[in-house]
C-alpha cells in the first residue's frame, strides 16, 4: 500500500519522547541538554519522560528539573515492564496532548543543541513519515589499554555507519536507512491512521524500533535521513568490554532472525553458511587483532557473535537482552 505524503504542518507541536528505566543519572544528562536545545524553527515542543521502572520511579528527578528549566516536561508512568509497552505509552501520550509529530531518544543519550532545529526542518522540507539520525559516542573515560582500545573499536563502528548513512543522504538512497528510536521523528497522524504501534511481543528482546520500521515500510512510509540532527550516546562501563559486545551481537542476530515470518527467511542451508562465514571471518579478525593494533578486534568479536547468534536462533533460541538493565 503506497502512503499519502504528509500534509505539510506550519506550526507543527513535537513531543520529545524518552522511555527511562532506573538509570536517573544519565536521564539527568538528557534533561540538561534539553534545557540547551534550541527550539524548531516554528511550533512548539513538550518534552516527555516515560518511566518504565516503577519499582525506582524517577518523578521527583523530572519534576524537580521542570520547576527549575521552564521547559514543558511531562512525566508519565508505565508499570507494564518492557520497551515497547513504554514506547507505545509515548504514543498514547503524545496523542493525548495533541502532538503532531512524536521524536524519540533514549534516556542513554544526549542531544546537539541544533538538533530538533535541524530534525524538523529536515522533516517539513521532505514531508517524510519517519526521519533518523547518527548517533555519535559521547567521551568516555575508559582506563587501561584494553578499555581504550575497545572504545576504539566501538567509536569506529558508529563512525562507519555515519559515513554510510551520510553518503546513501547525499545519493538519494537514504530512504532504505533504517531508522530506530535512538534519534527519530515521526508523523504521530500517519501512524494513527495505518495503525502502526511497537510490537510488545519484543518486550525483552529489543527491535521492537527496527521491526516498525519495516511494518511502516511495507505500509509505504517515505523516510529520509538528515545527517546533520544529533545524538551522543554515553555507553556504560559495563558495555565497553569484549563479553559485552559479543552478547549485544549475538542478540541481535537473534532479533533479527526472528522478526522476519519464516517465508521470508532465506534456506537453512543459506543460513547455516552465512552465519559459519561470520563465525570464520570474525575468529580471523580476532587472531589477526596484533597484527592490526587491534583495529579489528572489536569487530571480530561482534562477527563471531553475530555468527553464533543466528545459529542459536535457528536452534530456537530468542533473545532476552533487555532482562538486565546497564547504566546509572
Amino acid at each position: 500500500m503506497a502512503a499519502d505524503r504528509m500534509d505539510h504542518k506550519p506550526s507543527p507541536h513535537i513531543v520529545v519522547a524518552a522511555p527511562t528505566c532506573r538509570r536517573p543519572k544519565m536521564l539527568g544528562d538528557l534533561l540538561e541538554s534539553f534545557a540547551r536545545m534550541e527550539p524548531p524553527a516554528t511550533g512548539s515542543v513538550t518534552f516527555l519522560i516515560v518511566d518504565n521502572g516503577p519499582d525506582a520511579p524517577v518523578a521527583d528527578v523530572v519534576a524537580a528539573f521542570g520547576a527549575r528549566s521552564g521547559l514543558d516536561l511531562r512525566y508519565a508512568l508505565e508499570t507494564e515492564a518492557g520497551i515497547p509497552f513504554a514506547r507505545n505509552r509515548a504514543l498514547d501520550e503524545a496523542e493525548a496532548i495533541g502532538a503532531d509529530f512524536v521524536a524519540f531518544v533514549d534516556d542513554d543519550e544526549f542531544v546537539a543543541p541544533d538538533w530538533m532545529l535541524r530534525l524538523a526542518a529536515h522533516q517539513q522540507a521532505k514531508g517524510s513519515h519517519l526521519v533518523g539520525g547518527p548517533v555519535r559516542l559521547a567521551p568516555q573515560e575508559n582506563a587501561g589499554f584494553v578499555g581504550r582500545l575497545i572504545e576504539r573499536g566501538v567509536r569506529r563502528r558508529y563512525e562507519r555507519k555515519e559515513a554510510k548513512n551520510a553518503r546513501r543522504q547525499r545519493e538519494g538512497r537514504d530512504g532504505g536507512v533504517t531508522i530506530i528510536t535512538n534519534n527519530w521523528l515521526g508523523d504521530l497522524a500517519w501512524m494513527r491512521k495505518v495503525g502502526l504501534r511497537f510490537d510488545v511481543a519484543l518486550r525483552y528482546s529489543g527491535g521492537s524500533d527496527t521491526a516498525l520500521y519495516h511494518k511502516a515500510k511495507s505500509l509505504g512510509a517515505e523516510t529520509s535521513w538528515c545527517p546533520d540532527a544529533i545524538v551522543y550516546e554515553t555507553v556504560p562501563p559495563e558495555r565497553m568490554s569484549l563479553a559485552y559486545q559479543y552478547r549485544r551481537a549475538r542478540d541481535q542476530a537473534a532479533t533479527s532472525f526472528w522478526r522476519k515470518d519464516a517465508k521470508e527467511r532465506r534456506s537453512a542451508a543459506v543460513n547455516v553458511a552465512t552465519a559459519a562465514g561470520k563465525v570464520i571471518l570474525g575468529g580471523f579478525l580476532v587472531a589477526v587483532s596484533p597484527l592490526t593494533l587491534g583495529h579489528t578486534l572489536v569487530d571480530g568479536v561482534r562477527l563471531v557473535g553475530y555468527g553464533l547468534g543466528y545459529g542459536r536462533a535457528m536452534a530456537g533460541r530468542k533473545s532476552r537482552h533487555y532482562e538486565v538493565l546497564q547504566g546509572h
